[in-house]
């Protein structure tokens, strides 16, 4: 794995993994929730091929019982990656879930996740897919997509507008302009574009990491999922 850029802190701040198994778990779980919720939904509907309704129920209740804490006490530190544990608590989840169809469901209506409407949702078809294949693109799909979310509010806010859409346009996009083509859309010269391209994409591989950052504990889960989100390695 190569270098994550630039040098490393003498001490990282606590991720929110770091927060969940120190027994800090609301806040943290809840924030993790929000911000994973659609890979579950995703790996639930592939699993159980139910319809949207259904499978947002049975998301919503996985997570109160991960906040509740019935599920975290199998949480191994070992593992490392948040979303290696929630594919293990997700299959446990779905076999007691399974065996309890009809039971009461726990949580008395509460939300703990500002899940969305099914309908707002851009998921894969799950056919084709197994329900851990599908939780590993969408997943892949939300770090990427939130770094990228990350890096616009930074330019944007800095007054880098023209950096924004330059990288979007070369690196996000199914387009994937060249140089000069953006050079003559956005008007400035193709040594611009050059640079601005290879600063923006260091900040976006910044911004990566401080997202996979919450989810990993330890620099060794922190490289191994970083070099998986990329292609680089296994998941």
């Amino acid at each position: 794995m190569a270098s994550t850029d630039g040098p490393a802190p003498a001490r990282f701040p606590d991720t929110r993994w770091s927060l969940v198994l120190a027994g800090d778990r609301g806040l943290a779980l809840e924030h993790l929730a929000s911000a994973y919720w659609r890979p579950i939904y995703g790996y639930v509907r592939a699993q159980w091929a139910r319809d949207e309704a259904e499978a947002l129920d049975a998301t919503q209740d996985f997570f109160v019982r991960l906040i509740e804490g019935d599920l975290l006490e199998r949480a191994d530190p070992r593992r490392g990656r948040f979303r290696a544990y929630v594919r293990a608590a997700l299959s446990n989840f779905l076999v007691d879930e399974a065996r309890r169809r009809g039971a009461r469901r726990r949580g008395g209506g509460r939300r703990f996740v500002p899940l969305e409407e099914p309908g707002a949702l851009d998921l894969p078809d799950p056919r084709g897919r197994s329900p851990e294949e599908a939780l590993d693109h969408l997943w892949r799909a939300e770090v990427l997509g939130r770094a990228a979310r990350d890096l616009e509010r930074e330019l944007l806010a800095e007054g880098k507008a023209k950096w924004w859409a330059i990288f979007r346009e070369h690196t996000l996009s199914d387009e994937g302009a060249s140089h000069a083509v953006l050079a003559k859309r956005h008007g400035v010269s193709p040594v611009d574009v050059s640079n601005w391209l290879a600063r923006s994409r260091a900040r976006y591989r910044q911004a990566l990491i401080r997202v996979v950052r919450e989810t990993v504990e330890g620099e060794a889960a922190l490289g191994e999922e970083l070099a998986w989100i990329l292609g680089e390695g296994p998941g």
